[in-house]
């Protein structure tokens, strides 16, 4: 049986197992049936999808490990010149917009497109893929993302040494659900033990990460794309939204409507020429710091406690101007 036509839930549990036997071949069917949080004749099904799509593996009970006796590579062979080249102009900007795991894996991907072209092609396109990675201020330290990547295929509970700026270092334990991109920086999901609570985690700000003997199967109810409905740009938090209603002026409307956070946002045009922003979100102020950038062109109308956040903050600019503020 191939590929096609199996969900999304299931294609991500033949990936877990299949990632699981190469990263960890020592580990029995048993632990990953645990991991994957099935019965047998369940596991026996992934183990038969996983060997349909290509990988042919056994558990070798005498040497107690898995042995891959065929790996998958998947082939293009219908992949036009054009789209060779769309993917590799892609995967070059990220060494610029991402971060360094996801970019030199996704270059190490498209090398291998390269190999199909010919040589002067491949000569021409090479170039493309060593462009500069984030630095680890921003996409966190190669060694931390290392670990976190690889707890979160494996389903290991992490040990880490977390900063928040003007906030005291914690120590903490996670159960690492995903890692994703966001505005330029790399996030972790993950339940926080000593919490109790799914939380989000922004990689540059843990200074030690350590792989536990732990595994998990429990998720929580945890989904990506549900916890991130709501969120607004980066921060997603397990609470019912609140609408927030902000007003651009005439001069800072056209480029309120050129961009797009939420699913939920509205927009409505007022005769002047300026507009009314509206977004369900489960942080609020997320969507005053992104207003705030348009300085006298916004005024937050609603939620009330919101918007006596932001008369503080022009106040306190004022103050820092030197300035009087009324009202």
């Amino acid at each position: 049986m191939g590929a096609k036509g199996i969900d999304s839930s299931k294609l991500e549990r033949v990936l877990h197992l299949y990632m699981a036997i190469k990263a960890t071949p020592g580990k029995p069917p048993g632990e990953l049936r645990l991991e994957l949080g099935v019965g047998t004749s369940a596991y026996g099904r992934y183990c038969s999808l996983l060997r349909g799509i290509g990988v042919d593996f056994r558990f070798d009970r005498k040497a107690r490990r898995h042995v891959i006796e065929k790996d998958a590579f998947l082939t293009a062979p219908d992949l036009t010149l054009d789209e060779r080249l769309a993917i590799i102009l892609a995967v070059g900007r990220l060494g610029g917009l991402q971060e360094s795991f996801m970019a030199s894996r996704a270059r190490k991907a498209a090398t291998k497109l390269l190999a199909v072209n010919q040589a002067p092609v491949a000569a021409a396109c090479s170039a493309l893929l060593s462009g500069p990675e984030m630095p680890a201020h921003v996409g966190g330290r190669g060694h931390v993302v290392d670990i976190l990547f690889r707890a979160v295929t494996e389903r290991r509970r992490i040990e880490v040494a977390y900063a928040k700026p003007h906030a005291e270092p914690e120590e903490f334990e996670v159960d690492p659900y995903q890692l994703y991109v966001l505005d330029g920086a790399l996030y972790l999901d993950g339940y926080h033990w000593g919490r109790k609570a799914v939380r989000c985690f922004k990689a540059c700000r843990i200074g030690r990460a350590r792989l536990t003997g732990i595994t998990f199967t429990n998720n929580r109810g945890y989904a990506y794309d549900e916890r991130r409905q709501n969120s607004f740009r980066v921060f997603a938090a397990d609470r019912e939204p609140e609408t927030v209603r902000i007003w651009f002026s005439p001069f800072a409307a056209p480029y309120i409507r050129e961009e797009y956070h939420n699913p939920s946002q509205l927009l409505t045009d007022n005769p002047d020429g300026s507009l009314v922003y509206e977004v369900q979100a489960t942080e609020p102020r997320e969507v005053l710091w992104w207003a705030m950038r348009w300085g006298a062109d916004f005024e937050v109308l609603e939620p009330g406690w919101l918007r006596g956040e932001a008369v503080e903050k022009v106040r306190g600019m004022a103050e820092r101007y030197e300035m009087q503020v009324t009202g």
